[in-house]
């Protein structure tokens, strides 16, 4: 009898390893060079695995098929203590990823040892897998400060279970006091400071995703691992203090009130210096109770009202940002120092009214001057009015830059004379 003839029919009569043979499948894009790898994790009899070589042929959905017919250069065999896994090209799409469509993934892997007959497993999957947009997001905290980056990248996908991702950062701060330097991290969220500290700076983000997925039902031996990067470049500024947007502020009004006869001025530089003044009392307010996120728009947004509504330019200082001064210390200004508060305040009432210091008074007491420092020459200045003279409502001259509570021009009284209108309808009837 021939050695074929023999050795066919010792496979017929011997058991096979079908009731003991699995494999596992790994995609994976995360190696150097992209690789199909396959590791036998049969539960094989006792002392067999180390007897095993095990061969392949591998089609991917390009239809091209790599196959081993050698059982004495096996892709799969016994050495150290375990089974080697077989690592294939992973060959990839023009988009340079996972190929998808076509016939699947077709993997045939033959199993001999001594005392079995050959065994074969065939495994066919297809892959319906769609790469994720890596989102970064911006957690800058200017004021406080503190200033992250965050992965918030969404990694459900269909027909596939998620089962980690693994992340590289790196960022280059340009610069700081100078000289780039490079930080990394692999955490979801990437603190930006550079020994403790953050800058003023440009930073160049890196973001490296690795991760893993494992297809559901009865392809849930295959395990797939992409390889994603994205980049983002942000800026970090030190914020404008209190003071110098005060006195942009302030210059703001100055503007409207130099341009009170010139209606279609007037009606623009009202809007801004309103809407100017919001933002900045929400800034202060949300500032002072910790309430941080988003304040960096109310900065922006402000600078831009004060540049004419043109988006401001800014050059990085490359230093350290120190924690913003809100003005809620025990080191507030004094208010001797305080710049823009009024030289006088004027209260005016008609003699004899309940309430009011009557003739000969050298006191007038006003909640709203409550805790307001007496000033030096704090004093009452009297000033006679008639009574139709203080029934005068609405009247200006360009002088008194006088600002009316709608955006109405006021240029219309710039002409006009405030005369009250009483008189002359007194006039009138004693013509008559």
């Amino acid at each position: 009898m021939s050695s074929h003839w023999r050795e066919f029919i010792e496979n017929r009569l011997m058991p096979d390893l079908s009731q003991y043979i699995s494999i596992g499948v790994t995609l994976d894009k995360s190696q150097p060079t992209p690789t199909l790898r396959i590791i036998d994790n049969s539960n094989y009899p006792m002392g067999v695995a180390q007897t095993i070589a095990g061969i392949l042929s591998v089609t991917q959905p390009d239809n091209i098929t790599v196959a081993n017919t050698n059982f004495s250069s096996p892709d799969i065999y016994w050495d150290s203590g375990a089974l080697v896994p077989a690592d294939l090209e992973l060959r990839l799409d023009n988009s340079n990823t996972f190929q998808r469509g076509g016939s699947g993934y077709r993997i045939t892997y033959t199993v001999r040892a001594p005392g079995y007959s050959d065994t074969v497993l065939m495994k066919v999957f297809p892959l319906t897998y769609t790469p994720p947009s890596i989102v970064i997001s911006n957690n800058f905290d200017i004021f406080t400060p503190d200033l992250s980056v965050q992965d918030a990248t969404g990694y459900t996908q269909s027909s596939q279970d998620f089962v980690s991702v693994a992340r590289s950062w790196s960022a280059d701060i340009i610069s700081v006091l100078g000289v780039t330097q490079t930080i990394s991290g692999t955490g979801q969220v990437f603190d930006l400071n550079y020994l403790g500290s953050y800058y003023d700076s440009q930073y160049d983000i890196t973001l490296t995703i690795f991760p893993q997925w494992r297809l559901q039902g009865v392809y849930n031996f295959v395990t797939i691992i992409d390889d994603l990067v994205d980049t983002l470049t942000l800026y970090a500024q030190i914020p404008p203090t209190l003071s110098a947007l005060q006195a942009s502020l302030a210059a703001l009004k100055t503007q409207l009130d130099a341009a009170v006869c010139d209606c279609n001025t007037y009606i623009i530089l009202f809007d801004r210096y309103n809407l100017a003044s919001s933002i900045y009392a929400q800034l202060v307010a949300r500032g002072q109770s910790g309430s941080l996120a988003g304040l960096d728009t109310y900065v922006y947004q402000l600078e831009k009202i004060f540049n004419n509504n043109v988006n401001p330019t800014y050059v990085n200082t490359n230093t350290l940002i120190p924690p913003y001064d809100w003005g809620t210390g025990s080191g507030s200004v004094a208010w001797t120092n305080i710049t823009g508060k009024p030289n006088t305040v004027t209260v005016e009432w008609l003699v004899g009214d309940v309430g009011f210091p009557g003739p000969g008074s050298t006191t007038f007491t006003n909640a709203n001057l409550t805790n307001v420092p007496t000033w030096p020459d704090a004093r009452i200045l009297p000033k006679q009015r008639s009574f139709t003279e203080g029934r005068v409502r609405g009247a200006a001259s360009c002088a008194n830059h006088f600002l009316p509570a709608s955006p109405r021009c006021p240029s219309r009284h710039c002409s006009r004379a405030a005369a009250p209108r009483s008189r002359n309808k007194n006039r009138r009837r004693a013509r008559r």
